[in-house]
């Protein structure tokens, strides 16, 4: 037994050592280790970094990651940002602090050149040094969605600029305020405003990857849960003057009872979801880290509400073809954990307890170095992180 104890050791010790390592270590060997949600069968190890019910249901929304490693996180309803560090060296953030406080709904998070850049009701703030400052505080707020997204780029030139999502005012309506339904663009310091794209109606979340803007959108719900309307959520690739359609066109073809446009001269999605997918947050990926995900874009899909049939609740991958631009997507969490055909669809993984509903994914965002992290309702942050290397590597 003795002797078992210490091979047991000295293997633990051989996946471990310098900092951030112990991530190494077997799935099975992490306390942070998770058996469900179910994830798709190339994924890697599924661990908690939050678990935190009492916390409520938007407790943590928007993620971003800084270069260091840090993990922040919005906590809209009470107007803060919390930032992750890696305090017992085991390569996942666990011990919390307030980075920033009293701020207007903040629920909108990027990281570029070393400051977190933030967005939330009428406000675009920066953060840089333990310093915050206001460089936005008149976006088009009241009714309608909260400010959606906000991202900085291109991510790799110097003239960068802050791009936000402007949500509409109402579900189907046309707007009196050119700006709702848009993403505005600043320059760094908060100035030279400009609307970059309009026809949206709720932009939650931006993201640049292989040199391109992109936004999710979602349509209004179906009226009924027997209206199996065509898939009418969109992922869109952002061009500068592209309209997108709302209020006057739902998809390519779908029209909408309002005058005002043409709709074949809206943009047309790069890919759709089920009506009732809410896409709610977007990141790309870039590493080896996870082979599976690399060069995919990563989007959560909040779910639908007051539906008969559940749609969305899950994080998908999506692969776009760089040379035809056709796009297609997949789940990764929750999915059928086995290489095999799967026995339950992912409603009925969700309703089985083995998924995230009846909470919902809020966001998702990668590390530097290829970690994925995930926010869920009821107070959680999930992540994604690689299993122990293969016999002999």
């Amino acid at each position: 037994m003795l002797r078992l104890v210490f091979i047991a050791c000295a293997l633990v010790l051989s996946f471990s050592g310098a900092h951030g390592q112990d991530l190494m270590v077997p799935c099975f060997w992490r306390a942070t280790t998770l058996s469900q949600p179910w994830i798709s069968p190339d994924m890697p190890c599924l661990e908690a970094v939050i678990d935190d019910p009492s916390a409520g249901e938007l407790a943590f929304t928007a993620l971003a990651v800084a270069a260091e490693g840090t993990l922040y996180a919005a906590r809209p309803l009470a107007g803060q940002i919390i930032a992750l560090d890696d305090a017992d060296g085991d390569g996942l953030p666990e011990t919390p602090r307030i980075a920033a406080d009293g701020l207007t709904l903040p629920n909108a998070l990027t990281v570029h050149n070393g400051a977190l850049y933030i967005a939330g009701g009428a406000h675009i703030y920066r953060l840089s040094g333990g310093d915050l400052t206001v460089l936005v505080d008149d976006l088009p707020v009241g009714g309608g969605f909260w400010t959606g997204g906000i991202a900085v780029g291109p991510l790799e030139q110097t003239d960068a600029r802050i791009y936000v999502g402007v949500g509409a005012p109402c579900a189907a309506c046309t707007p009196e305020d050119s700006e709702r339904g848009t993403i505005l663009s600043f320059a760094l310091d908060g100035t030279d405003r400009r609307v970059l794209a309009a026809g949206l109606r709720q932009p939650a979340d931006l993201a640049w990857h292989n040199g391109a803007l992109w936004v999710v959108d979602s349509a209004p719900p179906a009226r009924n849960s027997d209206d199996d309307q065509a898939d009418l959520d969109e992922l869109n690739r952002v061009t500068p003057d592209a309209h997108f359609g709302w209020p006057y066109c739902l998809g390519a073809g779908n029209h909408q009872h309002l005058p005002g446009m043409d709709c074949a001269e809206a943009a047309a999605p790069t890919l759709t979801f089920p009506t009732g997918s809410t896409p709610l947050g977007i990141t790309g990926y870039r590493s080896d880290a996870i082979p599976a995900l690399d060069g995919a874009l990563l989007v959560a899909l909040g779910g639908s509400y007051n539906t008969r049939d559940l749609r969305g609740y899950v994080v998908v991958a999506v692969t776009v073809d760089s040379a035809t631009g056709a796009a297609r997507y997949r789940p990764i969490l929750p999915a059928w954990p086995e290489p095999r055909p799967p026995e339950f669809t992912l409603a009925e993984i969700n309703y089985r307890g083995s998924g995230v509903w009846p909470h919902r994914p809020y966001d998702v965002a990668a590390s530097p170095e290829g970690w994925v992290y995930i926010s869920v309702g009821g107070g959680r942050i999930l992540a994604l992180r690689p299993n122990a290397p293969a016999e002999g590597q």
